[in-house]
C-alpha cells in the first residue's frame, strides 16, 4: 500500500478507536477483559460471552490494529521516497501511537476502570485523550503530505494556531474529566447535576465539569474568528469548520440538557475529534498559499 493509503486507513482507524474507547469508558466496560493485557481474560481470543468484554476486545481490536498500520508505516518512512519532513511527522506519529497503546496498557493493569475513582484514574483519563489529539494531528498532516510530497510545511505554527490548539487540548481534557464525573457520580436530573457542580460537598471530579463548557465556548469563538483569518488571508474555504463548531455545541448543550446520554456523547466526541482534524488539515493549507505568495513576489 501507499504511504497515502496507509495513513487515510490510520486517520479511519484512530477516530474509530478513539471513539471505541469512548463507549467503553460511558458503559463502564473498561474492566471487561479484566486485569490482562494484550491478552483479554488471559486468551488471545477471548469467548466474547458478555457484553462488557465484547466492548472492550473490540476496542483493542482495533487499537491493535491501529498499531500495525503505524508500524507499516514506520517502516515505510526508510524508503527513499518518503522526504525529510515527512520521516519527521511519521517518527512523532509512531511516538503518539505506541504511548496511546502504553497510557492503555497501564490503565487495565493498574484496573483503573470501571468505578474507579482514583487520583492516578483522574490524571491517566485527561492524559490519555489529550495524546489521540496528537495522534490525529500527525495523521492528518502525514495524510496530507503524502497526498502531494512536494508540500512544505511553512507558516503552520503560528500564535494562533498555538492559542487554538491550548484550547483544543484545554477543552479535550476537560471534557474528558467531565465524562469521567458523569459515569462516576451520574446526577438524577440536569437541574440537580447544575447543583452538583457547585456544591462544595459534591466529588471534586463534579465540581470541575463546569470547567468543560467554559472551555469549549471559548475555544468556539476563538474558532469561528480564526476561520474568518483563514478566509479573509489566506483564501482558505472554512465553511467544514464553522458547521462542527456549531453542531458540536449544539450536541454539547443538548447532552447537557438531557442529563447526558451515552449516544450523545459519543457523538459529541466524534465531532470534536472531526472538528481537530478539520482545522489541522486547513491550516495546512496556508503553507500552500504562503508558497505560492512567496513565489510570486520573487517573479516580480
Amino acid at each position: 500500500m501507499t504511504l497515502y493509503k496507509l495513513s487515510g486507513a490510520g486517520l479511519g482507524l484512530s477516530v474509530l478507536s478513539i471513539i471505541a474507547g469512548a463507549i467503553v469508558r460511558a458503559t463502564g466496560s473498561g474492566d471487561g477483559c479484566g486485569s490482562s493485557w494484550p491478552s483479554c481474560n488471559g486468551r488471545i481470543i477471548p469467548s466474547l460471552n458478555s457484553a462488557a468484554e465484547q466492548i472492550e476486545f473490540s476496542h483493542r481490536a482495533i487499537s491493535g490494529l491501529l498499531l500495525i498500520i503505524t508500524l507499516a508505516i514506520f517502516l515505510k518512512s526508510f524508503s527513499p521516497s518518503v522526504n525529510g519532513v515527512q520521516k519527521k511527522v511519521i517518527n512523532y506519529l509512531t511516538f503518539f501511537v505506541i504511548f496511546e497503546a502504553l497510557i492503555g496498557a497501564v490503565i487495565v493493569l493498574y484496573e483503573w476502570v470501571g468505578l474507579n475513582s482514583s487520583i492516578p484514574r483522574v490524571i491517566a483519563v485527561p492524559l490519555h485523550l489529550v495524546n489521540t489529539f496528537g495522534l490525529l494531528a500527525m495523521y492528518t498532516v502525514i495524510f496530507k503530505l503524502s497526498k502531494n510530497s512536494e508540500k512544505r510545511i511553512i507558516n503552520l505554527i503560528d500564535r494562533n494556531f498555538k492559542i487554538v490548539t491550548f484550547l483544543f487540548i484545554l477543552a479535550g481534557a476537560t471534557g474528558s474529566i467531565a465524562a469521567l464525573a458523569d459515569v462516576l457520580f451520574p446526577s438524577e436530573s440536569f437541574v440537580s447535576g447544575l447543583v452538583d457542580d457547585f456544591d462544595t460537598t459534591s466529588a471534586l471530579l463534579t465540581r470541575l465539569r463546569v470547567l468543560h463548557p467554559l472551555a469549549s465556548t471559548v475555544l468556539s469563538i476563538l474558532l469561528f474568528l480564526e476561520s474568518n483569518r483563514l478566509q479573509n488571508f489566506f483564501n482558505i474555504k472554512t465553511f467544514e469548520i464553522k458547521s462542527l463548531v456549531i453542531l458540536g455545541v449544539a450536541l454539547g448543550t443538548l447532552n447537557v440538557l438531557m442529563n447526558i446520554n451515552i449516544f450523545l456523547s459519543v457523538i459529541h466526541l466524534l465531532i470534536a475529534d472531526l472538528l481537530w482534524i478539520t482545522y489541522i488539515y486547513k491550516s495546512l493549507e496556508k503553507s500552500y498559499q504562503f508558497e505560492i505568495r512567496t513565489n510570486n513576489s520573487t517573479i516580480d
